[in-house]
Parts: structure tokens; sequence; C-alpha cells
């Protein structure tokens, strides 16, 4: 059955954009391609419905290639390829592009490993969008036959040093992120990416030239050093040395590069201290250096990467003590709330160490210490609760005065002007918009677990967590927001783990 123009029982989205909608019982196929939730449908009775099923099907057949344009969805198109279109709008060439290598597997055989590894992941990540257990029963079969293949590559000297070898490996990696929330306890969270990291050894550096290439090492150090902290494990020099080389090609220096080298003194630090590699007071010390390094990272961002700051002058709901910030893009506002989040944690860490009371050989300036420590961890709390209204808040007009740095005054676009301003309509719909609020949650969990010192930040932190939740039907959102009300104390990164680690945000 198709209908004739946009029929009264479409979901608000299709009639909205005047898309032919499929009607399917769960959601209609284009609300699933675009990632977003289906409104569902009107009353049935009373809908003009003709049988022109023969005719759609004869003029598809007829096509040469799929049309362009939004209006194509005519013939029913299977789970895996909504999940697989999906996956490709999302990672390869939509909401973020991290993972663009793939671009040239959209059509890769469905035998071969890396298509089943894609597969899987697909499915994963419909299954999370949509909470539909079919496709996640569907994404885990994919999963156990794209491990079956994988093995053999591997095995086999024709494959297991070609690109969609690594390739399947990383995916895989993908998928225990999508779907798995235990880093402690599972090999398989972490064992591809150590799998990958084996395979990109055994083809050498060298083999890796073109920009595609690179950005495949990219990936796989950015997802191996945060399964490492994230594990409580040690980064391997051999990492340094893969991204030496690729900073060298790709000639990076912009600030998340070097705050993902950071990242990796961070990892070895948290991994010394939990294995009792080293002494307490010899942690403190490379706290406190590491801590100093992030500072100097902030002091020296470029011009681009600032932030302007708008004042209200009344108070909001949606804005803490009046105070929020605007970044250009959320890749900044990201990068920023890593190095604000990472410096509250290693502060936190050196504080509990100047309350335990234990004698050590800096007792004598434990009192500056415990004065600084909080100073840095209440101020890393503002900063990330200042980056919360641009992407979240969707209502009211704010009569604001701007205070952007003197220095950068004239180079900083005003903060109403944005697009992603408060007062500014939401696109709910947006996969984008979405994406923009989840990498918030994780930080604002952080201000708010650090409750000794931020107890009076705590209800505003939930009450954004249950609004994101309720608001953009991230139920990750309420999940926090109830971890938080509970009081609980839980190891932050096992958060992390549970929020899809860097499966969704980066």
């Amino acid at each position: 059955m198709v209908f004739r123009g946009v029929p009264s029982k479409a979901c608000q989205r299709c009639r909205d954009r005047r898309l032919k909608c499929d009607l399917r019982k769960e959601s209609c196929s284009s609300c699933l391609r675009a990632v977003v939730p289906c409104s569902g449908y009107r009353d049935t009775r009373g809908l003009r419905i003709a049988d022109e099923s023969k005719a759609v099907q004869k003029k598809a057949i007829s096509r040469k290639s799929p049309p362009s344009g939004q209006n194509i969805f005519w013939l029913p198109v299977s789970l895996e390829g909504q999940a697989r279109d999906a996956f490709f709008v999302h990672y390869v060439a939509g909401t973020t592009t991290t993972w663009d290598f793939l671009r040239l597997y959209y059509s890769t055989s469905s035998s071969n490993h890396l298509a089943l590894s894609i597969d899987a992941a697909s499915l994963a990540y419909l299954a999370h969008e949509m909470h539909s257990e079919t496709a996640l029963a569907g994404a885990r079969k994919k999963y156990v036959s794209a491990l079956r293949t994988t093995s053999k590559a591997v095995q086999s000297p024709g494959l297991v040093a070609a690109e969609p070898t690594l390739l399947a490996s990383l995916v895989l990696d993908l998928f225990e992120k999508i779907t798995n929330a235990d880093s402690k306890h599972n090999g398989a969270w972490k064992s591809h990416v150590n799998g990958a990291l084996a395979l990109v050894r055994l083809r050498g550096l060298d083999q890796f030239q073109d920009p595609s290439a690179l950005k495949i090492l990219v990936r796989l150090s950015t997802n191996f050093i945060i399964t490492a902290i994230a594990s409580g494990d040690p980064v391997p020099n051999e990492l340094g040395t893969l991204r030496a080389y690729v900073g060298k090609q790709l000639h990076a220096v912009d600030p998340k590069w070097h705050l993902t080298d950071l990242m990796i003194h961070y990892a070895n630090l948290r991994a010394n201290i939990l294995r009792g590699i080293i002494s307490i007071d010899d942690y403190v010390r490379a706290s406190l250096k590491l801590d100093s390094k992030l500072q100097s990272l902030s002091n020296e961002m470029p011009a681009s990467w600032i932030y302007t700051t708008t004042i209200l002058d009344h108070d909001s709901e949606g804005v803490y003590e009046r105070r929020f910030d605007s970044y250009t893009d959320r890749h900044v506002t990201q990068t920023w709330n890593v190095l604000r989040l990472i410096r509250i944690l290693l502060n936190q860490s050196v504080l509990q160490h100047c309350l335990g009371g234990a004698e050590s050989s800096i007792t004598e300036t434990v009192p500056l210490l415990i004065q600084t420590t909080c100073d840095i961890i209440i101020a890393m709390a503002r900063d990330i609760c200042a980056s919360v209204p641009q992407y979240v808040k969707c209502k009211g007009t704010y009569r604001a005065r701007h205070q952007p740095p003197p220095s950068v005054q004239e180079l900083a676009p005003s903060s109403m002007e944005s697009h992603n301003t408060p007062g500014n309509s939401c696109h709910i719909n947006s996969a984008s918009r979405l994406l923009d609020v989840y990498t918030l949650i994780f930080s604002l969990y952080i201000v708010g677990d650090a409750s000794s010192l931020t107890h009076f930040m705590k209800p505003w932190v939930i009450t954004q967590l249950h609004y994101i939740g309720e608001h953009y039907g991230i139920r990750n959102a309420e999940l926090v927001a109830r971890i938080l009300e509970k009081g609980k104390e839980i190891n932050p990164w096992s958060v992390y783990t549970l929020l899809g680690s860097y499966a969704f945000v980066a």
C-alpha cells in the first residue's frame, strides 16, 4: 500500500517535510534513517489508501540508481539496511565524520568480515537510538559472525595486514562500547583496540601515508587512550610512537591534539596509583605537575578557541548564576570540558590525600594545597555549568550584557548571534543537536559528583539532566540524574562507560 501525497496519518516529521511515510509499526523508515524519535500516527479512520504497490515496484525496479532528494523510500527496507544507513549518516558522512574513512566500505559484501562488523555496530547503534530489542538481538548475532570471520582473516597471510582487517577490529571495538557498560570484567571491552594496535605494528607505520589512512591511526590512538583510562590500564610507549608519527605527518598542533597527549600522562598516572606502583606523595606531585600543564594549555588556546561570556540581568532556571558561555562549535566545547573534568578529578584526588591526615613529605604545604585545589575544582565546575545553556536551553528571551575576554573582544562573535544561543528555538529532531547535548552529560556528572565542594551546584546539575532526559528523549541523562540523586560513590569512569564511552561523543 502506498499513500498519495502526505496522508493525515503520517508522523509529524513526514507531514512537516512532505515526505512519504511508510507507517512502520514502531517507527517509520524516514525517522529511523534520520535517527530521531518517531511521533507516531493519527487515527486511520477516514484515511484514503490506494493500492499502487505493483506500480511502485515496477517504477523502483526500472531505476538504474537511487534518486536524489528526500522522497525515495517507496519500498520497505530491511532492518539491516536501515541500521547501516543510520550508522553512516551519524558516523561517516553526517552528524559526525570521525569514521569517514569507512566511506568506501558502504557497499561491502555482506559475507566480508568488515561488512559483518559494520552490520553489528550499525544494528547496535540503531538499537541504542530506537530502544529496539530486535535490533540488539540482530546486532549480537552479527557480532558473533564478525568475530568468527575476522579471526579467520587474522590467520590468513593475505588478509591479516590488509586495511579491512584493521578496520574490522576498530568497528568491533565500537560495538563493544555501544553495547557494554562494563570495562572492568569484560576482556572484549579492550581486546579489539589491543588487536588493532597489533595489526598496525604488523603492517608498519610507513604503510600509513594518505590522509584517510592517517585518520585511522588517529581514531585508534584516541580510542586506545580512552579505553586505557576507563580500564585503569597504562598506555604503552608504542602508542606514543604512533602519535608522534601521525602528528608529524599531519602537522598536528591544535589544542585537542595536545590535550590527548596529556591524557596519556593521566592514563599512566591513574594506572600507577591503582596498581600501587608509585607512592601517594609521588602521585600528588605528578598530579600537580599534570594539572599545571593543563592550566598552561588552557592559557595558550588560540583565539578561535576562546569562548565569549554573557551575564544575564535576571535569574534563569536554565542558566547557573546568570552566566553562560558561547563556543564556536561542539568540538571546541567538548575539548574545553574534557580539560576541565580531568583537572577536577586530579585536584579531587590531591584534596583527598591532603584531608587524609597521613604524614608525608608535603605535610607543611597541605593548607595551601587544600585551598588551591578547592578553588580549582569550583572554578572548573562553574565553567562546565556555563557551557550547558548554549546547547540545552530552547526557550526564553535573554537580556544580557556581554563580557568577552578583552584580548579577543573583536575576534569573538557575539554569543547572542550564535545559532546555538539560548533563546533561539531548538530543533529536537536534529541528530546534531542531540549529539551536542549528549556530550554534556558526563561533564555534568563530574560536577555533580564533586558535591563536597559543589553541593550548591548539584541541584542545578540534576535539574539539567532531568530536562535533557525529558525534553530530548535521552534516557541516559535521566539515569545519570538518578545516580547523583542516590549519592552513591561510583567510579566516574564507570559512569563514562555506561554512557557508551567514546561511541556517541567522539
